[in-house]
């Protein structure tokens, strides 16, 4: 396939893949009703304003609460800082709604920052708040592919030849390093060594825990002390501040880009938005905003019968004049700061060239085996070359559709990299820093050759050695697979998540929590996760227990607790093990763990699966493989 051809392909999933995507937002919004679609947390009603301010960046800040009604959950349940929203306002509003992000969501209230002015008019009455996705990312991604595909004689044409095998990857001369992070073992100094000699790119293997953003950040700091402009992306925004959270103190000048809502709060003083408001040129802005505020508080007064038809014409076309001048200097500022910076960090898919002028030395990917490549090559076509750390034995991208995932676009640039580029523009980092070497030898095995290398620090730590732990046959082992063969804990199907359940299971997984926290863990050292939205579901009904986490496997990617008890959920007579046949995610579930990782599973139905016998079959080396019935039911 040629380079067109490839790119017209991609165009071409990556629109299955976006009608995909929105069908699926739709089917959810027409499929549940009203009161299904609030207790999924997908909408809340019966909202009030609170509120209307002007935040960071000239936002329009509204703040909505409801009183509490007795439900189990919180309204905003599964709405987080970051999502993005669609806010119906009250009857007689002007506009009547208005998209934007949830900027602060606490029990019962929530903030949300406008994507434009605030209304005009407010109406009286409750509002609703509805979840949403964006064509945004999807726009880039096409742009980005078109401009990949027709560069000729620049550095993305070489980057696009090198990533399609139709080149050969260059690397320059070796020179001296003299690493910031004098901590680094061998295989992180044979990485970072290996990244600098590279021309057009290489790649980092991270497997779990071994510190592959601590690498990026060694490279990152190298390349800037060079009088180099560094690139930092991932897919995700957990990602990028984990970046920008270990370059905090580097002294090097850094600039974080998209909506500080979806910037931890710790960093948000690196957030593009909070340095413009420290700008000195800012303060033309706040005088706009505010004369826009006062004019439009002075229409609100006068009414629409005390006003005719001409005048409030040309009111409103002057309140949106000083809106777009404050907007138009606000940019520019940014252009600045941007292009002042040493380092500009965002997730792949806030880029945008409407404010990242010029091109970067490096762009430094992370997480990116989770990358669509349409998605990577939003940043790749803003750098003279790449560095991508990642891991393909965790989990790959999340697609909707199923077409276009096996017509290629699940193939990342990672994949494809490591079969393309030579074992010298690679490195697979072996000391990992996390796991207990009983938890982390299964996954080694399995996934990496065995090459792993428990450092010394976390080789044989068990939860029993945290403060005021006690030591119990929980806490002073690091690996339990409780087997619930033989007790009927049979999954059952949810046909409004559309997703698996294990009630008996759910009930089993909270309990050994409580033998674990009666030992003296900290909530907010444990966490259960689990394969199934469902169960995910069912586990936070059940359980209650402030700063306890429960989540889904896929979202604890890149996460880690002292304590981790993971829930199958499968337990069938036909030994179907459905999406857990995807061993990655298994990979990913099994190191979270730092000291105990507690598996619960029916080995008569999971035991059928090669790879979850062969689990089973270490549970038993390790003695570790224990019965449901151990802890009954009181």
């Amino acid at each position: 396939m040629s380079g067109k051809e490839h790119f017209a392909k991609l165009l071409e999933l990556l629109e299955k893949e976006r009608l995909a995507e929105k069908q699926e937002n739709l089917r959810e919004l027409h499929r549940f009703p009203l009161a299904t679609r609030e207790a999924l947390g997908k909408t809340v009603t019966g909202l009030v304003i609170d509120g209307v301010e002007t935040g960071l960046g000239g936002m329009a800040l509204v703040t909505l609460s409801r009183q509490p009604k007795g439900e189990e959950l919180s309204p905003f349940h599964a709405m987080s800082a970051g999502d993005n929203a669609l806010l119906t306002f009250p009857t007689g509003s002007q506009p009547p709604d208005g998209e934007g992000t949830f900027y602060k969501v606490d029990e019962y209230r929530a903030t949300i920052a406008l994507n434009g002015p605030p209304p005009a008019q407010l109406g009286r009455g409750v509002c609703q708040v509805d979840l949403l996705g964006s064509d945004a990312t999807y726009r880039r991604m096409k742009k980005a592919l078109a401009t990949a595909s027709d560069a000729r004689k620049n550095r993305t044409s070489v980057l696009r030849e090198v990533f399609l095998g139709e080149s050969a990857a260059d690397r320059r001369r070796a020179r001296k390093v003299r690493f910031f992070n004098e901590a680094l073992n061998e295989f992180q100094r044979q990485a970072v060594t290996r990244c600098l000699c590279a021309s057009d790119a290489a790649l980092i293997h991270g497997p779990p825990g071994t510190g592959k953003t601590t690498v990026l950040v060694e490279i990152i700091r190298q390349a800037a002390a060079a009088g180099e402009r560094v690139l930092a992306t991932a897919p995700s925004n957990i990602a990028v501040d984990n970046i920008l959270e270990k370059l905090q103190g580097s002294g090097l000048r850094l600039v974080r880009l998209g909506h500080p809502a979806r910037t931890l709060e710790s960093l948000r003083h690196s957030n593009l938005s909070s340095l413009i408001e420290i700008d000195p040129g800012y303060q033309e802005v706040l005088e706009l905003d505010a004369w826009r505020e006062r004019l439009v508080k002075r229409r609100s007064r006068f009414g629409r019968g005390q006003l005719g038809y001409d005048e409030r014409q040309e009111r409103d076309r002057e309140i949106a004049k000083l809106w777009r001048q404050a907007r138009n200097i606000e940019a520019e500022i940014s252009r600045r700061i941007i292009g002042s910076a040493q380092v500009v960090l965002s997730t792949h898919g806030g880029l945008s060239r409407g404010l990242v002028k010029g091109s970067f030395d490096l762009v430094a990917l992370d997480e990116a085996s989770q990358a669509t490549e349409p998605l990577s090559w939003i940043p790749l076509t803003m750098a003279e070359r790449a560095v991508f750390a990642g891991d393909s034995m965790q989990l790959p991208p999340t697609i909707y559709s199923q077409e276009a995932a096996q017509e290629g676009l699940s193939t990342t640039l990672f994949d494809r990299l490591k079969d393309i580029l030579p074992e010298s523009l690679q490195t697979l980092l072996r000391v990992q820093y996390r796991m207990h070497e009983a938890i982390m030898r299964f996954s080694s095995d399995q996934f990496y050759g065995g090459k792993l290398i428990a450092d010394e620090s976390v080789r044989a730590h068990t939860a029993s050695e945290l403060t005021q732990v006690e030591a119990t046959d929980l806490t002073s082992v690091p690996l339990v697979f409780v087997d619930t063969a033989g007790a009927g804990f049979s999954e059952t199907w949810n046909e409004l998540l559309e997703s698996r359940e294990n009630p008996e299971e759910a009930k089993l997984a909270l309990r050994l929590m409580e033998k674990v926290l009666a030992s003296g863990v900290e909530p907010h050292q444990l966490a259960i996760i689990t394969p199934y939205v469902a169960q995910v579901k069912l586990l936070k009904t059940l359980a209650k227990i402030p700063g306890l986490e429960i989540g889904s496997v896929d979202g604890f990617q890149g996460r880690e607790k002292e304590v981790t008890i993971v829930s199958l959920v499968r337990c069938n007579e036909s030994g179907e093990v459905g999406f857990l046949s995807d061993t990655r995610r298994m990979n990913v579930a099994m190191t979270r763990a730092r000291r105990l990782l507690i598996v619960i599973g029916d080995s008569s139905t999971i035991g059928r699966h090669p790879f979850y016998s062969r689990f089973i079959d270490y549970a038993d080396a390790c003695n570790a493989h224990r019965s449901s019935y151990e802890w009954p039911e009181i």
